[in-house]
């Protein structure tokens, strides 16, 4: 486990990281009409983009901070200490992380499906949670 590495924000910060997951997560889906090798590879990928944003959404708009470190897994872990069940689906979603965008093998069509199901729930909550936040003091 690497330290926790943690970013104060605002909720405007929270918003627009919303406002960035939904792209990604609208990009993934439309990659998702897409056939032919690696097509599943590119929609986790970008899928696994709007998870984390949604993450870093959903605990700004909570707590004020978001996990800015490079180890997935520990995001995951700070998502889920605001709300278990959706740290779960970031988990799942960054399992998958190494194999879309490093990976030389091609991701199956369950996979993609799983991830895409992930993401959309985290960009939901993200956008539930933002939408009806009650606004934080703002800090430069």
């Amino acid at each position: 486990m690497t330290p926790e590495r943690l970013r104060a924000g605002t909720a405007s910060d929270a918003r627009n990281r919303r406002i960035i997951a939904a792209r990604y997560l609208e990009v993934a889906q439309l990659a998702s009409a897409e056939e032919g090798p690696g097509a599943n590879n590119v929609v986790v990928g970008v899928a696994v983009l709007a998870g984390i944003a949604a993450s870093d959404a959903i605990c700004l708009s909570a707590t004020g901070m978001r996990y800015a470190g490079e180890d997935h897994a520990e995001a995951a872990r700070v998502l889920g200490r605001t709300d278990r069940r959706l740290g779960q689906e970031l988990s799942k979603l960054v399992r998958l992380k190494p194999s879309a965008h490093y990976g030389s093998t091609f991701i199956s069509d369950a996979d993609r499906v799983r991830a895409l199901r992930a993401a959309a729930t985290l960009v939901r909550s993200a956008t539930d949670r933002t939408l009806t936040a009650a606004p934080r003091e703002e800090h430069p």
